[in-house]
This record gives C-alpha cells, structure tokens and sequence, in this order.
C-alpha cells in the first residue's frame, strides 16, 4: 500500500494531486424519512460531490443508560427524554434502508459511506455494498475498537480527530496504518459551528507533515469559504454537512449546506484545488490577457513633441492605456528624433520615430 494515496473500488484515488475527494455528510438530516435521504442522495450527486456518508447511530454502541437529551443540549428539539430513547426514534438511520439507499448511490454514480461505533457496526457494515468506513471523533481514542478494524474490512478508513490531543492522533495513526486497504486523517473541530478562531486550520499542514498520510477537512463551518482555506493548506478530502433545509429541526441542519451551496462548495475546492496544483508559472486566462491593454501603462508624451526634435524624459509619462510602447523600453526611445509631431496625451509609436 502505498501510504499517501487510497484507492476505492480499484477505480477512484484519494492522494496527492488528484481532485479533492468530497463527502456529503447526510448524517441525521434526512429526519427519518427515506425519501428525504434519497433526495439528498440525489442532490450532492447533483452538485458533484464524490461521496455521501450517513450516521448509523445504533445506540447500544454509542451512548449508555442515565444520558439525556439535555447532556447534548438538544432537549430543545425532542424534550426531556433519555440519549438512547433521542437517537432510537430521532436520529439513527435505520439499517434496513441501506439496500435502497445503496442502490440509489450506485445508478447515480455516487459513492456511499457509513460510520461505525463498534463490533455489531463492523460486522453489519462488511455484509453491505460500501465504499468508505468512517470513524467517528467520539471514537478516536477508542483503541480496541481501531485494533478490530486492522485489515477485517476491504474498505478504506477515514477517521475525524475532533478534540484529540496529539498523543491521542499518534495511537490511532500507529494501528491504522497497518490496514491495506487504507486509511486518511480528517482534521476536524467538534465544535457547532466553530467559530474563525477555533479552526486551527494550520493542523492540516501538520498532520500531512507529520503522518505522511491523506489529510482531509472534516468542515463543520456554516459557510462555503473555510474549506478554501483548507484546500490552499493541503487537504485533499473534504466532509461537509448538508440538508434540503436548513431551518429544519435537528441538532445538524443549522450548519449544513442547501442545495444551491452545495454546488458553490464544490466548485470552489474544485476551481482552487485545479488553480494551485500546478507548481509551475500558469499563464494568463484569457480575460486577464485582454486587462493589460486597458490598465497596464504605456510611454505617452506628456507634452508636445515637435517634428525634428531630440525625444528627451522631460517630454514622457506612462498612462494607461496599456497598448503602446511599454515603460520598459523608455531607454531606447530616449534620443531618438520625431519625424513628425507627437502631440501631448499621444502614445509613442515606433513609426514616429528615427
């Protein structure tokens, strides 16, 4: 395996210098409703996204007995009820979707990834068509469960890292990078929405240094610009929340990207990740080409210039427009004799000189 760069299906590669590999966070926001889901399915296909990720949330893996809504605070949505009671009726994805919902990805040609929490998740997750297993933050120092993932799958890992310290990063790295198939790092703040001075974006570049390993952007900002940041940073997977609504009810729809956002947050990786991967000069675009004609500047005479005179810098400027003699060439004008008059405000031209 090579380290730096994963394969999915033998076909599509997530490294270094290939197109962002991009996920559609479903997660919880399809309210428990299919046809939501599918729909959102259809909308990241729409806006381009590589992949869509839903959270399986199965309780008996996630929370235990005596935690409240109230503990997350979201009491506000779905009231004075217990953790494992919110997760069961209101934000878990039923696993008996997954046979329609993975088949909506595969005739659309979207890639379809799920998170796990543990040994029922593993097992279920290796009887389904996906293509990614994602590793929650809640999960990342949970070390025999990393330990059972080593190589029991044929699907890459991506795991977040929000509110790791950097001890806890190195243990994980240290048994994930033993799994074939693959595995990449997401930076990520478990914050909702983080704040600008909260993102500790300068981690991407860290990680990549450090590990040697595909670095992504796990976004949960409420806008379409950070994740710019993070591409000019290095990162080359992006995870973003997404919604059909974001004034729907739920702990995730409030910083989730609407359709019309999700095709800007792509194009925008996209446009910028194709703008910086070319260590070479890149040359001019074509609108660029046509700016120098009218704001660059060329040599003008700043006065009248009679016929026969010795051109001299007392007689010049440079004004726009920009397509006459460029200032550079000021030394082989100077000298040379007007053949015939050059009137003030006049752009020097080679042909009136001798």
């Amino acid at each position: 395996m090579n380290n730096k760069s994963i394969t999915i299906n033998n076909i599509r590669i997530i490294g270094e210098g290939v197109a962002p590999y991009t996920i559609a966070e479903i997660g919880t926001n399809h309210n428990q409703d299919i046809s939501i889901a599918k729909k959102l399915i259809l909308k990241a296909a729409e806006a381009g996204f590589s992949c869509v990720k839903f959270q399986t949330y199965e309780v008996d893996e996630i929370v235990g007995e005596g935690v409240t809504a109230k503990d997350y605070g979201l009491d506000k949505y779905y009231g004075d009820i217990s953790a494992v009671e919110m997760f069961s009726k209101y934000l878990k994805t039923p696993k008996e979707w997954f046979p329609e919902l993975n088949k909506t990805c595969r005739e659309i040609g979207i890639d379809c990834a799920t998170t796990i929490h543990g040994k029922n998740g593993l097992d279920w997750v290796n009887s389904m068509d996906f293509d990614l297993i994602k590793i929650a933050s809640m999960d990342h120092n949970n070390l025999p469960f990393l330990k059972m993932l080593v190589n029991s799958s044929p699907m890459p890992i991506l795991i977040s890292f929000g509110m790791a310290e950097l001890e806890d990063i190195d243990n994980a790295v240290e048994i994930l990078t033993n799994h074939q198939p693959g595995v990449g790092l997401f930076h990520c703040v478990s914050v909702y929405p983080p704040k600008s001075f909260e993102l500790r974006l300068s981690n991407i570049p860290f990680l990549a240094r450090r590990y040697g390993l595909p670095i992504g952007f796990s976004d949960h900002s409420d806008d379409v610009v950070t994740a710019l940041t993070a591409v000019a940073l290095g990162a080359i997977i992006f995870e973003k929340h997404i919604t059909l609504d974001r004034k729907s009810i739920g702990p995730d729809h409030a910083f989730a990207i609407e359709p019309i956002e999700m095709r800007e947050y792509i194009q925008g990786i996209s446009s910028l990740f194709t703008s910086l991967k070319n260590n070479e000069f890149s040359v001019l675009g074509e609108r660029e080409r046509i700016a120098r004609s009218s704001y660059l500047k060329s040599i003008v005479a700043i006065s009248d210039i009679p016929s026969g005179s010795v051109i001299d810098v007392n007689s010049l400027g440079f004004l726009r427009p920009g397509n006459g003699i460029p200032p550079k060439e000021l030394d082989s004008i100077i000298g040379r004799v007007a053949i015939k008059k050059i009137p003030k405000g006049t752009l020097i031209n080679w042909s009136n000189l001798a």
